[in-house]
C-alpha cells in the first residue's frame, strides 16, 4: 500500500503528464510528446484510432496545429493504473475556429514514469457530444 505522500507524488506526476501532452504537442515537440504514451498507446479522435507510436505520429504532425488549453484533471488512481478525465478547449491556429471537448485516459506507471496507455477525444457540439467536432 502507498502511502498518502507517495499517493499525491503520483497525482502531481499524472497532472504533469496532461500537461505537457497539451504544451509539448502546442509547440510541436513531437519526439518529447510521444514519450508521453507507452509504445503500444491508442488514441481515438475524429472517428479514427491511432495505434503506437507510429499511428500517433502520423496523427500529431497531420492534425491543424493551435492551442489546446485543459481543465485541471480529474484524477483516479488505483495503484500503477489510474483514469484521467478532462475537459479541453481547442483554438486553431490558422481559423481561430473552437472545438470543445474532454478527454477520458488511462494511464499506467512505467519505469520512466506515468503514460497514457490510451486517450480517448469525445467533442462538444451544438448537436452533443460525438467523436468528430460537427
Amino acid at each position: 500500500m502507498r502511502d498518502g505522500t507517495a499517493v499525491s507524488d503520483d497525482r502531481h506526476e499524472v497532472t504533469d503528464l496532461v500537461a505537457a501532452y497539451a504544451v509539448l504537442l502546442d509547440r510541436e515537440v513531437i519526439d518529447e510528446w510521444l514519450a508521453l504514451f507507452t509504445e503500444d498507446a491508442t488514441f481515438e479522435a475524429f472517428g479514427r484510432t491511432f495505434s503506437g507510436h507510429d499511428g500517433l505520429r502520423k496523427m500529431a504532425t497531420s492534425a491543424p496545429g493551435g492551442i489546446h488549453m485543459g481543465s485541471l484533471p480529474l484524477i483516479d488512481l488505483d495503484g500503477d493504473r489510474g483514469t484521467v478525465r478532462q475537459s479541453f478547449v481547442f483554438v486553431e491556429a490558422a481559423s481561430h475556429q473552437l472545438r470543445v471537448g474532454w478527454y477520458d485516459d488511462e494511464v499506467v506507471r512505467t519505469g520512466g514514469g506515468w503514460r497514457f496507455r490510451s486517450r480517448r477525444t469525445t467533442f462538444r457540439s451544438a448537436g452533443g457530444a460525438g467523436d468528430r467536432p460537427e
